[in-house]
């Protein structure tokens, strides 16, 4: 949900001098978001995503990073993917406080509070941003859908279900849905 301010949009600046609260934020375009924490589903996808693509990004020579870790670029001041890589020759580097600049993958797990903010805003955000491919991962639903950028937009090249392979054109690689929903019933 967005915290609205009348008076100005939100800054890194006036994140910074919050409360610590515990709560996590993220700022898009100008607007405050608090992200609620993963349930169960969410959990176990996003662990199965990591420890399956983080041999393969290291191979490549880059570099992978989960929530919470924050992102600056255009309209993210910061943004807290849940899943993102680094490759060499990307625009984004690493920074003390997160990732400046655009990350050449971005990965959602979609929560049932956070359905519209990842497929909607967050998409419109990461493809005006530059991200190159983003991918939208259900795990209720057992599916991947996986963008590509065009110019400034992020287009859906397929949504893959349930025991599919899921091809990644980014990585090059093929995607075993069923090690992304390992210990999801």
């Amino acid at each position: 949900m967005a915290v609205v301010r009348s008076d100005a949009f939100w800054t890194y600046e006036d994140l910074l001098a919050l409360p610590d609260d515990g709560k996590r934020y993220e700022i898009i375009d100008g607007a405050l978001f608090e992200m609620t924490g993963p349930n169960r589903l969410h959990a176990q996808a996003l662990m199965n995503l990591i420890l399956w693509l983080g041999p393969i990004v290291r191979g490549l020579g880059g570099a992978i990073f989960a929530a919470p870790f924050d992102v600056f670029f255009p309209g993210a001041d910061p943004v807290e993917p849940d899943l993102l890589v680094m490759l060499p020759g990307g625009g984004a580097v690493v920074s003390d406080r997160g990732v400046e600049g655009a990350p050449d993958l971005v990965v959602e797990v979609i929560s049932p509070s956070h359905r519209s903010h990842d497929t909607l805003t967050k998409r419109a955000l990461y493809g005006r941003g530059g991200v190159r491919e983003y991918w939208i991962v259900d795990p209720a639903a057992r599916t991947l859908e996986i963008f590509t950028l065009d110019r400034d937009a992020l287009h859906s090249i397929r949504v893959w279900s349930d025991d599919e392979t899921a091809a990644s054109p980014l990585l090059d690689r093929g995607i075993p849905l069923f090690e992304v929903f390992a210990g999801i019933d």
